[in-house]
């Protein structure tokens, strides 16, 4: 379902790399990290959009997180991750290089489905709200309380709404595509203008 949707035409920020260096980076990291132990299992690696710097999180097989990396709530979903699945060490696998590749299409226009394997790191009922998310068609949205309906349970709108907000993998999962039931933009972790510039790029390699 396509809602009505007022994008305006708001200038884009100018936006500047997040990390400085390589060793920035690594700095910040282990910042966020604090101690950790034992030989990585994880790999953190900073990837460059027209929309800001962002941290993907993956090993040799799947993505496990990717986030704006201004995101507050970025340090605390790192320690989460790090403290259920291992070690998170400075470093790239195949997964963050065709990450790279598709992502660089997606903000091209010339990819609409992304071809990565994912890890969901949450509970049995936020996973379904992510998956479903996964199923919403390019270029259109839909509201909290119809991705409630959509799961069977019409009732589990603000549930919904928080497991949408939970979401650690950006773009990929694409909780921008949510929106009021009024066509307003709602909240978007990596900020309203971002989600705005993801649903007008959309709109626009949709449009014929």
């Amino acid at each position: 379902m396509q809602l009505g949707l007022d994008l305006g035409a708001e200038p884009l920020p100018k936006i500047e790399p997040y990390f400085a260096s390589a060793q920035a980076f690594s700095k910040a990291l282990s910042a966020w990290l604090g101690a950790q132990k034992g030989a990585a299992r994880l790999f953190a690696h900073p990837v460059e959009t027209p929309l800001g710097t962002m941290v993907a999180i993956c090993d040799a097989t799947h993505l496990h997180l990717l986030e704006f990396a201004d995101r507050k709530e970025l340090p605390k979903e790192l320690g989460k991750l790090g403290a259920s699945t291992g070690t998170i060490g400075v470093g790239q696998t195949s997964i963050t290089r065709a990450l790279e590749m598709q992502l660089s299409a997606y903000f091209e226009g010339s990819l609409k489905q992304f071809d990565i394997a994912l890890i969901l790191h949450g509970t049995a009922f936020t996973a379904d709200v992510w998956r479903a998310l996964q199923r919403l068609p390019f270029g259109e949205t839909t509201s909290y309380g119809a991705l409630a309906k959509m799961l069977g349970n019409p009732t589990a709108t603000r549930a919904v709404a928080r497991a949408n907000g939970a979401n650690q993998i950006a773009i990929l999962i694409p909780c921008h595509r949510v929106i009021g039931a009024d066509g307003a933009l709602t909240g978007y972790a990596g900020g309203l203008w971002r989600k705005r510039a993801l649903l007008e790029l959309e709109a626009r390699d949709q449009a014929p």
